[in-house]
Order: C-alpha cells, then structure tokens, then sequence
C-alpha cells in the first residue's frame, strides 16, 4: 500500500514515478571556455588601457624615435650627483634640456664623444640650488657650485679642475 499512496501522491503533484536520471552535462568543457573567454576579455581591457591611457605601451611610435631618447637619457644626472660618479675623469655639461640643439651642445657632443660626459637638466626644480644668474668660476665643491646655463665643467677626482661658459665652450673645444 505504499506503493499506491506514492503513485496518488505523485498524480496529484503532477510527478511521475519513474525515477529521474540526472544528466550530468559538459561541465568541465564549459567551465574552461568561460575561464578563457575571461582572460581574453581581461586581457583586451589592460591592452587598451595601456595603450590609450597609462601610456605604458607605444606600439605607435617608431624605433628611431625610442632609441635616441634611451641614449640621451642614460648620461642625465642631477647636479647633486656629479661628484658621485664612478669614472675618474669626466664632463658634466649644465644646460636646458627644453631648448633646441644649439651650436654650444652639438660642439659638446660631437667633440667630446671619447670621454664620458653626464648632462644636468639647468630648467629642473630639482636642480635650483646649483644655477644662478651669477656663476662661480673658482667653485671647486659641489656646496660653492653655481652656474649658468650653458656650463662645462671637467671633474677629476672629487674636484672641479676646469670650468667653461657660453663662448668659452666653442672656443676650448673650437
């Protein structure tokens, strides 16, 4: 009588007495395609945001371009630091790094291209301290440095042994 209390029961409800069978489906196969579908997403969304936002991609610009400011870079100090370098003899030529190639930083370049020479950015905050309107020409510390733009001072050891401005530059390396 069980039997038959479960079959009026289940007419009632609307159920049928045969047991169901669970189908179990591709779970799995659908689980790694929506993981995949994720990270693909995920990874368009930091592309274009490096791209177009942040910057940190520059698929646009060409090679050239990336080159010359690596080599440009490398040798830029801060007027602090130019004691602190690790050379024995060298260059520390004091300019602004805003204007255009002129006459003085081309000489600077190609003339001394054999020795090292470290660049100080004049129109720098960080930088303030060391450029003045007056230039100290017997400063032979980093504390009684002064200088005006455009400025070449050779380093050996820990102490200034030659200093030259403006005209002087062209001249010495003319």
């Amino acid at each position: 009588m069980g039997r038959e209390l479960r079959r009026k029961q289940a007419k009632k409800e609307g159920k049928s007495l045969e047991k169901e069978e669970i189908i179990e489906e591709q779970h799995l196969k659908k689980l790694i395609i929506n993981i995949i579908i994720i990270v693909v997403v995920i990874s368009i969304i930091y592309l274009l945001s490096s791209l177009f936002i942040t910057k940190e991609l520059d698929w646009f610009n060409e090679k050239n371009e990336k080159e010359t400011t690596k080599e440009n870079n490398t040798d830029e100090i801060l007027a602090s630091e130019i004691f602190k370098q690790s050379e024995e003899d060298y260059y520390v030529y004091f300019y602004d790094f805003d204007e255009k190639e002129s006459v003085i930083t081309e000489t600077v370049n190609s003339k001394l291209s054999y020795t090292k020479v470290y660049k100080v950015n004049t129109s720098s905050a960080m930088n303030t301290n060391y450029v003045s309107d007056n230039s100290n020409k017997k400063a032979k510390t980093l504390n009684d440095l002064k200088v005006i733009a455009p400025t070449l001072i050779k380093i050996s050891g820990d102490t200034i042994t030659e200093y030259y401005e403006k005209n002087e530059i062209t001249n010495k390396l003319g």
